[in-house]
């Protein structure tokens, strides 16, 4: 353990976990200064290339639960289901678990909106380059042949997905952020109490040309421990965490990240606390971090 200055007169805790001598060392960039107040921050190091940060804030209050992901360091983000069809609710935690049986999993978290009745996600899933479901007019998280992420709207062309056929691809809403400019969006999708009102959220931001991924998950309807953001304090979080371009995905009672806990062995872990009373919400689909070397 480590502690260092962070931005703003932060003291950061950092977690480091001893890898492998022959591995390549990895330090984990420092936390960027935020747009408020941190009492508390602690980093962690999860594996080569993958930081899972905590961050809360009496301002909000927030309890901030972040997974920042190097795609450069033999990590890919993959869309699960759980299902074979369209249709189906699971757990994230459950998916993944599922998943970790066949690769290494090393995060991941909720990912689309979805139907309570059927599970079937609202947008655009493609699976391991098998659409489940088709696009709507709504952004898209997709990773194309070469594992880069893109965030754009889809539509079918023919029987063609336009403007590229993804590998993977789960649907959001709306896009946050595009070329580091917070969207309009954040203050008009939807009802009053989506946008503006705060809530549970989850979102998906990409930097350094798409080969880091921020995956982000903010607690909410839980005082004085965390109350939740609105799409604008949203946006304006994943851009002071590094974000040029950012998706919000399905949030509420579905929002839960997943780690694999380097002090237990890679077990996976859920980071933050789920806002339903049950515990975690079964869910229409997820995003999983893996590794694909070694």
């Amino acid at each position: 353990m480590s502690i260092r200055r962070a931005g703003r007169g932060i003291l950061e805790i950092v977690f480091v976990v001893s890898a492998a001598a022959c591995a390549p060392p990895f330090t984990p960039a420092p936390l960027p200064a935020l747009p408020f107040a941190a009492e508390t921050t602690l980093t962690e190091i999860v594996g080569r290339g993958v930081v899972r940060r905590y961050i809360h804030s009496p301002s909000g209050p927030w309890a901030i639960h972040v997974l920042e992901v190097d795609l450069d360091r033999c990590l890919a983000v993959v869309a699960v289901k759980g299902a074979d069809s369209a249709a189906g609710r699971i757990k994230t935690s459950t998916m993944l678990g599922d998943l970790a049986k066949r690769v290494r999993v090393v995060g991941g978290v909720n990912a689309d909106f979805f139907s309570l009745a059927s599970g079937t996600p609202v947008n655009l899933l493609v699976v391991d380059g098998r659409m489940f479901t088709p696009p709507v007019a709504q952004p898209v998280l997709a990773f194309d042949s070469s594992g880069t992420p893109h965030i754009a709207t889809f539509h079918l062309s023919g029987n063609t997905l336009a403007p590229f056929y993804p590998m993977e691809a789960v649907g959001g809403r709306p896009a946050l952020l595009r070329d580091s400019v917070t969207l309009g969006a954040v203050d008009t999708e939807g009802q009053a109490s989506f946008n503006v009102g705060r809530n549970p959220r989850t979102a998906a931001g990409l930097a350094r040309s798409g080969r880091r991924l921020i995956l982000v998950v903010v607690d909410g309807r839980q005082m004085p421990y965390s109350d939740g953001m609105s799409l604008r304090e949203l946006a304006n979080l994943m851009l002071a965490l590094g974000a040029r371009d950012a998706i919000n995905l399905d949030g509420g009672g579905s929002s839960t990240l997943v780690y694999a806990d380097p002090a237990s062995g890679g077990a996976l872990r859920i980071a933050n606390r789920p806002s339903d009373k049950e515990g975690e919400r079964a869910v229409g689909d997820a995003l999983a971090v893996v590794r694909r070397c070694r």
